[in-house]
C-alpha cells in the first residue's frame, strides 16, 4: 500500500523538472525598429536528453512567440549530438550538456516608448535512460526598455 501510495503521489505531483533554462537578450534597451538577439540557455539535468530538429516522432525543442509589435527571424539551434536508443535500435539528434538557442527579432516601428515584453512558450520532450517524458510547454519572457 504504502509503495502504491508514493507511485499516485509521484503521479499526482507531475513530470520531474528534466532541464533548467534562463532568458536573455543582446540588450536591454531597444529603439523601436530595432533587431535584437533573444536567447534561452538551456541546461538538461544529469541522464537526461531533450530532442533536436530532426527527431522523428517527438518533439524538437522550440521556442514559439506569440506577442504582437514584433517580427521573428529564424530560430537558431546549436549542433546536436547523435544518441543510439538500443531497445529501439534507433539514432536520434538530441541535446545532453548545455546549449543556447538563438533568435533574432524586429522591434516594430509602431512600439511606443515604455516597457516591453516579448513572451512566448519553450517546447520540448526529455527523456532519461529508461523513459521519454511527455512532451512540456513552458512560458518565457523577456523585458526590454523601448526608448
Amino acid at each position: 500500500m504504502a509503495v502504491f501510495i508514493g507511485v499516485l503521489l509521484a503521479v499526482l505531483a507531475g513530470p520531474p523538472i528534466q532541464l533548467t533554462f534562463t532568458t536573455s537578450a543582446s540588450v536591454a534597451e531597444v529603439k523601436a525598429g530595432q533587431t535584437v538577439k533573444l536567447f534561452v540557455d538551456i541546461a538538461p539535468k544529469p541522464k537526461m536528453h531533450v530532442y533536436a530538429p530532426g527527431a522523428k516522432e517527438y518533439q524538437a525543442i522550440a521556442f514559439e512567440l506569440n506577442s504582437p509589435g514584433v517580427n521573428a527571424g529564424k530560430l537558431t539551434y546549436p549542433t546536436s549530438q547523435d544518441w543510439y536508443f538500443e531497445p529501439t535500435k534507433e539514432h536520434v539528434p538530441v541535446y545532453q550538456s548545455p546549449f543556447r538557442l538563438m533568435q533574432d527579432v524586429t522591434i516594430n516601428a509602431t512600439v511606443k516608448p515604455g516597457t516591453f515584453y516579448v513572451t512566448g512558450v519553450l517546447k520540448y520532450q526529455a527523456c532519461d535512460d529508461a523513459i521519454c517524458y511527455k512532451p512540456v510547454t513552458e512560458p518565457v519572457a523577456w523585458t526590454f526598455k523601448v526608448k
